[in-house]
């Protein structure tokens, strides 16, 4: 015989929410692998000499002999950087036993005032019909354009384990899945960077843009290598060189470039376009040749390009435009490209002006003691700053998860009480400004609540005393009704003083009715 399990609500008080140092000297000898013997090596030689973006001064006394050659920087091959070597007085090197097969040579060097240099060579192949390459003079360029990687799962956690090179270095970990890059020279435009997510044993490729204006940023969704859907790879691009100026008012052209392992996703891809200052305009321009050449290791034939026409501001100074690109399941990836608008009367930019981000929490009015209860921070940034958040609770108690995302879920404790969610939205980058969003909750030992116009509560288990969701909660006499959320929650508004009787009905349950709720005047 079946039997219908019981259904509990009753009365309580409410409260509303409110709110290198130099390289060292070296050899390159490096141990033969096992098995490498049998495989077969050769060696790679070259030099490492000045580009003309070192200056004169610098030379005498970073060794860097006569007019072009560069002692004690660092040689690496960038698949295997555990093979490296450094310069001779004369900036030659030599890096021994390199396995058979095609590689890149890197080249760094470090100044006393902490500035790197840096140069890497085109792909050479390492085989038994030539076992010696000869990559000749690499000659290193300023390096300091870097790029932040933000890494996010699908429920919006961090991934803080994850590991990510660039030209065979590791990227800094700057914490809550913010990765900073080494620095790449002027001239790269466009790179791929290896990427091992946290957890996962494969590899998998990231394209990061390079901007010539400082650091800049990209934000990517990673899922487990046995998921099917993968979130897309996106960055801006556009004709202007790094050095070029922006006039007031002029128009650039920009593209949104974007890759998807899942070739059927990306016809249905959603693009949302920001700006700090200037307008943004749709546009048709065809995607230049000279630009894709600029990047070759790109799949041209199934890569997305999408234009936009920015309107420079009439004031000068630095702004941005932003692109997400989601795909049907929400995963997504994010690019900044930075504009600099000039005078044109030669003086210096303005500093940058650096907004805090603003934010609200979205929550629940109460929550049953010992029972979770999930939070949302609506948050922006009116410099499109990517932010990251942390969750706190005044005073300390019960348990959160998740709580370093935009969403958390709070265990509320068994004492009951009121407590103030706080969540404090921080931008990510130099000298970031914050704001701290907070709601105030009520761990309750009953689950429903009253004050003038309004009930609200829990529908729970009898036995159990745990919420049900989707539970029918009605008002007698009425036609009026609410669904109870996954939570056990529901509240009805706007209702004259008086007495009121409300029904709980789900099936598999007995329908239990509480009256005399009185709902004061206010």
């Amino acid at each position: 015989m079946f039997i219908k399990r019981g259904i509990i609500f009753s009365l309580l008080v409410a409260l509303v929410v409110t709110l290198l140092p130099g390289c060292s000297t070296g050899s390159s000898s490096i141990n033969i692998w096992p098995g490498q013997a049998e495989r077969g090596s050769g060696r790679i030689t070259g030099s490492t000499v000045a580009s003309e973006t070192i200056s004169e001064g610098l030379r005498a006394s970073d060794g860097l002999r006569g007019v072009m050659s560069i002692e004690n920087a660092s040689v690496w091959l960038q698949e295997h950087p555990e093979i490296r070597t450094t310069t001779a007085p004369d900036g030659s090197f030599v890096l021994e036993n390199v396995p058979f097969g095609s590689y890149r040579v890197v080249s760094s060097f470090r100044t006393r005032d902490n500035k790197t240099y840096k140069a890497r060579s085109t792909e050479v192949n390492v085989s038994e019909e030539a076992p010696e390459r000869n990559v000749g003079g690499l000659a290193v360029a300023f390096a300091g354009n870097r790029v932040r990687i933000i890494l996010r799962d699908e429920l919006g956690k961090p991934l803080n384990n994850a590991m990510l090179t660039l030209w065979g270095e590791q990227f800094e970990f700057d914490g809550d899945g913010v990765y900073l890059s080494p620095p790449l020279p002027d001239s790269e435009k466009l790179e791929k960077v290896l990427l091992r997510a946290a957890g996962e044993n494969s590899e998998t490729v990231l394209v990061a843009a390079f901007s010539g204006d400082g650091t800049t940023q990209i934000k990517k969704t990673i899922t487990g290598k046995d998921q099917q859907n993968q979130a897309p790879n996106v960055w801006l691009t556009s004709v202007k060189e790094s050095g070029d100026k922006i006039n007031p008012g002029e128009i650039v052209t920009l593209w949104a470039v974007y890759v998807d392992k899942n070739p059927e996703d990306l016809a249905t891809m959603n693009l949302v376009w920001g700006c700090t200052g200037g307008t943004l305009a749709s546009s048709a321009a065809a995607f230049p040749e000279d630009l894709k050449r600029r990047h070759p290791n790109v799949d041209w034939a199934t890569a997305r390009q999408v234009p936009v026409f920015w309107q420079a501001p009439p004031t000068p100074g630095n702004y941005k435009v932003l692109i997400d690109v989601y795909d049907s399941a929400g995963l997504n990836g994010a690019a900044q490209h930075p504009l600099n608008v000039h005078s044109g009367s030669g003086e210096p930019l303005p500093p940058p002006v650096n907004h805090p981000p603003v934010a609200e929490i979205i929550a629940g009015a109460s929550v049953i003691a010992g029972q979770p209860l999930s939070f949302k921070v609506i948050a922006s940034d009116p410099d499109l700053d990517f932010l990251r958040y942390e969750w706190s609770v005044v005073p300390a108690a019960g348990n959160f998860s998740g709580s370093t995302a935009s969403m958390a879920t709070w265990t509320a404790p068994l004492a009951t009480g009121v407590y103030e969610i706080r969540c404090r939205v921080s931008e990510i980058g130099d000298s970031p400004l914050s704001v701290i969003a907070s709601a105030f909750v009520q761990v309750v030992a009953d689950p429903i609540v009253v004050r003038p116009g309004f009930i609200a509560g829990h529908v729970l288990d009898a036995g159990t005393r745990l919420p049900i969701p989707q539970a029918v909660v009605a008002i007698s006499g009425t036609n009026i009704y609410r669904i109870a959320d996954a939570q056990g929650y529901f509240e009805f508004r706007d209702l004259s003083a008086g007495t009121y009787t409300l029904i709980a009905t789900k099936n598999g349950y007995q329908t239990r009715t509480y009256s005399g709720i009185v709902v004061p005047a206010s």
